[in-house]
């Protein structure tokens, strides 16, 4: 009984923490300032990003820019927008800290979105800038 006690416990915490470090990595990138060029793109100034914008970021870095190798994560981000985009509507009365919490974690993704577009923008321009170099 010990045994199995702990053995479900080491893994929640192996979960949690595959959940933490997988929850760094982009909220790090997140952080960054985007540049000149994603406002240019969309038309959202980089003080006013909201979890309201995160659709129109992500699909503007998926359609306008080529794919690249951060692909894999934007989506996994969506799907925890979804997730947390849930939990913001069912605690928004009942569990107003909850609702603040995803709040802004929902902003923190469209903040990921952002920086995801202006590396990919800023990509495609250097790219072009070194095909005019030829």
């Amino acid at each position: 009984m010990i045994a199995a006690f702990i053995v479900v416990m080491s893994f929640g915490m192996l979960i949690q923490f595959a959940i933490t470090s997988w929850r760094s990595v982009w909220l790090n990138l997140a952080q960054q300032r985007p540049s000149n060029y994603m406002e240019i793109a969309t038309g959202i100034s980089r003080e006013t990003i909201g979890a309201t914008h995160f659709d129109l970021l992500a699909r503007t870095a998926e359609n306008l820019c080529s794919a690249r190798e951060g692909d894999s994560k934007l989506g996994q981000v969506r799907v925890y927008f979804r997730v947390i985009g849930a939990i913001e509507s069912l605690c928004a009365k009942s569990a107003p800290a909850v609702s603040n919490w995803a709040k802004n974690e929902l902003v923190a993704c469209s903040r990921y979105a952002a920086a995801v577009l202006d590396q990919r923008l800023n990509a495609n321009l250097k790219y072009v800038s070194e095909l005019g170099s030829f």
